[in-house]
């Protein structure tokens, strides 16, 4: 996985792309003219009584032929998940609306949905920051990074997503981001700034809360795309994601928009399923999906402030509402090279093991002040 150490790259531009609902239905529309001018033309050639309704039945059945066509097409091309994942946001499959979101919205989709950064990019002397919800409050980034003795060159700095929004300074969290050569995930504000910017590019209205993106260059905006879904660590077997995971279910069959809205899980009949939990601290719909994680990967997530800081066995929490006036958190790992080196003191000869809990520092730094208020919630 590459990051903006490298230098801007432009958008790629051979995302797939996916058939309007509109061009289905005017292909339809062109396909029923032409059956109705054979109609027609059959009648005048002198077809009888009897023919013309055997045409008319015909011709009744073949533009169904020609609905269900249509419709197969966009079967095939919603089928495509496997090489092109699509996230869904809690549209039903194969709806209209879901098509339109396809159409829409499926560009936004990032070059690599789930990244992996390998030992030789992390590198062994160097340690692993994993900082929560950022919320365009640069102040308190820096004051963090400063807090945790960060060695630009030498640590890896991940972030949970959701940069911009509600904090005063989000371009600032993003211009600092490129230049330090941070990753990130993508959370649910990082996509709302997206199609903001999008829907600014396009010259059509842009939601209040995210006008700032008027002002980004294009260059952050093309960072911003490229955020993928999660970003996993094998060498310390750990996960990040922005919101979280549904328990028992592959990383590569979840469904995208729950990495970033997730909150909570329902244990159905079939098995857990994904809830936004929003406004519901206490979990009355279902349990912290964190509660219920059981591996193998530990998880580092934030989206999460009504919880606060999570610790569990296997996932981590670092949403601590910073932008809320509260605090921002940051995990620090040790360096492989010295994790391996307390792996092997305390048993020589083994091989290393999953990140265990112990082996994570939490360390944060108070808000300056209350940039948000949180009134989304009674």
């Amino acid at each position: 996985m590459a990051n903006e150490a490298n230098g801007s790259e432009a958008l790629l531009d051979d995302l797939e792309e996916f058939r309007p609902i509109g061009e289905i239905e005017d292909a339809d529309r062109r396909r029923r003219k032409d059956l109705d001018r054979e109609s027609a033309r059959a009648v005048k050639g002198g077809a009888t009584r009897g023919s013309y309704r055997k045409l008319a039945l015909a011709t009744i059945m073949l533009a169904t032929v020609g609905v269900a066509f249509a419709l197969l097409i966009t079967a095939v091309e919603l089928s495509k998940d496997e090489a092109q994942p699509v996230y869904d946001l809690n549209l039903r499959r194969g709806s209209p609306e879901y098509r339109l979101f396809l159409a829409s919205a499926g560009k936004l989709l990032p070059p690599e949905t789930h990244a992996v950064l390998s030992k030789a990019e992390l590198g062994m002397k160097g340690r692993v920051l994993i900082i929560g919800d950022v919320h365009g409050c640069v102040k308190e980034m820096k004051e963090l990074l400063d807090a945790a003795k960060y060695e630009h060159g030498l640590d890896t700095v991940i972030l949970v997503g959701d940069l911009g929004d509600k904090g005063p300074y989000p371009l600032e969290v993003i211009a600092e981001a490129r230049r330090l050569g941070f990753y990130s995930v993508r959370g649910n504000h990082d996509d709302k700034a997206l199609a903001a910017y999008e829907a600014f590019k396009a010259n059509k209205p842009v939601p209040a809360k995210t006008r700032w993106v008027k002002e980004m260059p294009e260059g952050a905006a093309e960072w911003l795309h490229r955020l993928p879904f999660s970003i996993r660590l094998p060498a310390y077997g750990l996960t990040v994601v922005h919101a979280g995971l549904v328990p028992d279910v592959a990383l590569t069959r979840q469904q995208l928009g729950d990495l970033y809205s997730m909150r909570e899980v329902v244990n159905t009949t079939g098995g857990w399923r994904a809830e936004e939990g929003k406004c519901d601290p206490t979990g009355k719909l279902g349990p912290a999906w964190a509660s219920v994680w059981d591996g193998p990967d530990h998880v580092f997530f934030g989206h999460d402030h009504q919880r606060g800081l999570q610790k569990r066995a296997y996932a981590t929490g670092l949403d601590t509402g910073c932008c809320y006036g509260d605090r921002l958190t940051a995990a620090i790992l040790p360096s492989l090279h010295e994790l391996q080196a307390q792996q092997r003191e305390a048993e020589p000869g083994s091989l290393p093991k999953p990140l265990d809990p112990a082996d994570i520092t939490l360390i944060s730094v108070p808000a300056h002040e209350k940039y948000y208020d949180d009134d989304e919630c009674p």
